[in-house]
């Protein structure tokens, strides 16, 4: 066996060996989870429960990105394991086999960046092996995305709707109650509904409304639950409260519009040097530099 192959086998026990550890690990950390949860709610029976205490990393990073099923915990763990060895598999089969030497070889040839292009032949299957052990983390972050870009989209349309129930006459739950009747399955209604439901259940408005924003996460919903919470204490009116909540994320989200609007240009000056710009060049320097050549060619071969 070359010192390749054993250099890849070693490489390979010693990623099976961390993602075993790593499976170990968060096995007793989602037991601890679900211990300190209970106690959790064992407190919030007696009144005194701490919002969201009991979330370790990543249970709290999968439920902001709205993965909340029972055992989500360990699915993401073998998931991320199966995909890191997915890749790693794939790469030592490519490395073992020497499927790539032989382009590495064809590419060597070529001027001036032959080298290093044979170079990047070379750890490309490492780098697709890492972009594989990456995908379910990269899944939960654009779950997140989406999910706080809804939430921020539905969210003025939310509180204007409130202020007008609330000037009709109706109280804040009963208003929230109406606007989730004929709010669809979104995520921003899902966290209304849950907070419903731990209202029902007997636990206080703001700490309710506290539970949600630790739960969710996002600056602009902090801020109106801030906003929530210092009305039901002060006891001013909700209507005075939302609809300035409501223009202001209004005008919040048309400085970020028009700051993504004018950070378009300099966005756009990358992909034009490495799409359009090498194409430009060749198109218009490939004629003069090919007779170039051919005169250098001449000139070298009559001496």
């Amino acid at each position: 066996m070359s010192p390749a192959s054993v250099g890849y086998a070693a490489l390979g026990i010693a990623l099976l060996g961390g993602a075993a550890g790593l499976w170990a690990r968060e096995r007793v950390r989602t037991r601890l989870s679900r211990r300190l949860r209970a106690q959790d709610d064992a407190r919030e029976a007696r009144g005194d429960a701490t919002p969201a205490a009991s979330l370790v990393a990543l249970d709290a990073w999968l439920d902001r990105a709205g993965v909340r099923s029972p055992g989500r915990s360990e699915r993401f763990v073998a998931a991320a394991i199966l995909a890191v060895l997915s890749g790693v598999t794939f790469a030592l089969l490519l490395g073992w086999t020497g499927a790539l030497a032989r382009p590495a070889a064809v590419v060597v040839g070529i001027p001036v960046i032959g080298t290093a292009l044979a170079h990047v032949l070379l750890i490309a299957p490492w780098l697709l092996a890492l972009g594989v052990a990456l995908a379910p983390a990269l899944w939960v972050r654009a779950k997140r995305r989406v999910r706080v870009a809804a939430i921020e989209r539905d969210l003025p349309l939310v509180l204007e709707l409130l202020a007008v129930l609330a000037q009709a006459g109706l109280g804040f739950d009963a208003a929230l109650s109406r606007v989730l009747h004929s709010e669809p399955a979104r995520p921003l209604g899902e966290e209304l509904r849950r907070y419903q439901t731990e209202l029902l259940s007997g636990i206080g408005r703001v700490q309710c409304l506290r539970r949600m924003a630790a739960r969710v996460a996002i600056p602009t919903l902090s801020s109106v639950v801030a906003a929530l919470v210092q009305a039901e204490e002060v006891g001013s009116g909700l209507a005075e409260v939302l609809r300035p909540l409501a223009d202001d994320l209004r005008a919040r989200r048309r400085e970020r519009a028009l700051a993504r609007a004018e950070a378009l240009p300099e966005r756009l000056v990358f992909p034009l040097m490495v799409g359009f710009l090498p194409g430009l060049m060749v198109w218009t320097l490939g004629p003069a530099i090919h007779q170039l050549a051919e005169v250098i060619g001449g000139i070298l071969a009559s001496r």
